[in-house]
């Protein structure tokens, strides 16, 4: 019965995938799977969610973009013209596109298919995923280095940087400064008290895939919950406060902190 079903499974995807490609491309704005929900001058970010044995439609990304996946997935990729091409995700995973591409993805597999799809507004050059030296030093007191912040670097362009940022249970991530505007995507759940440079701590409350449009700051992050946070940073260069820092268009449901790096 099981390969009964994964057979049928299949049978429909693949249908599925020649609908698509009968289909005229939509624009990333009108396809149902893709829903924005923060826009500024510097990026449009999309929650995307497709659930087991469901696609998206034939559609166009006119920017270059970046990926961050939440939960690991199992798709079928089908760009304009090509035959499908399964690939994974893990929790956490983050990769780069150039503009230009037209695709439908299925979701070939028994979990929803769930990523932060964010458009880069402007050209990117030279991006590049970090292969060596990537872990990026953290002062830490601890003998168990267990304990300790990570910072790792993901990608790197002349326009922006990625890193993920790991605070096990009571790490603390001394002051350090974001000298441009940035974006958080948390992919878990955390309890996070924030100290910005001569102002009183606070304490965050964030939740995955709810990401954040921040100004530059200077700041110490601090894990005041019971389970590990983990955050992928999206950090753009040289542009100062108030120049694209306003968020222009849908937010997630709660207002955002404006210097949450968590």
């Amino acid at each position: 019965m099981r390969n009964l079903s994964i057979a049928t499974l299949f049978v429909i995807l693949a249908l599925t995938a020649w609908t698509q490609q009968a289909q005229a491309p939509v624009e990333i704005t009108s396809e149902p799977s893709h829903h924005l929900v923060l826009e500024n001058m510097f990026v449009r970010v999309f929650a995307v969610s497709v659930d087991p044995g469901k696609s998206s439609l034939m559609h166009r990304h006119g920017h270059d973009y970046l990926s961050v996946s939440l939960g690991d997935a199992q798709i079928m990729n089908t760009k304009q013209g090509a035959q499908p091409v399964a690939a994974s995700f893990k929790d956490g995973d983050v990769r780069f596109t150039p503009a230009g591409l037209v695709h439908a993805v299925a979701n070939s597999g028994t979990t929803p298919f769930r990523n932060r799809t964010i458009e880069l507004m402007q050209p990117t050059t030279n991006a590049k995923a970090c292969t060596e030296a990537c872990s990026i030093p953290i002062p830490c007191d601890s003998a168990d280095k267990a304990t300790c912040a990570t910072v790792v670097k993901l990608f790197t362009a002349d326009q922006w940087s990625v890193t993920m940022v790991t605070l096990p249970a009571g790490a603390r991530y001394p002051q350090h400064t974001h000298l441009a505007n940035f974006l958080n995507v948390p992919l878990t759940d955390a309890d996070v008290t924030l100290k910005n440079q001569d102002q009183p701590e606070t304490v965050v409350h964030s939740r995955t895939g709810e990401q954040t449009w921040n100004n530059p700051v200077v700041h110490t992050v601090t894990n005041s919950g019971k389970s590990t946070a983990k955050v992928v940073v999206l950090e753009f260069r040289g542009r100062p406060a108030g120049e694209g820092s306003e968020s222009l268009g849908p937010q997630s449901k709660e207002t955002p902190k404006p210097h949450d790096h968590n």
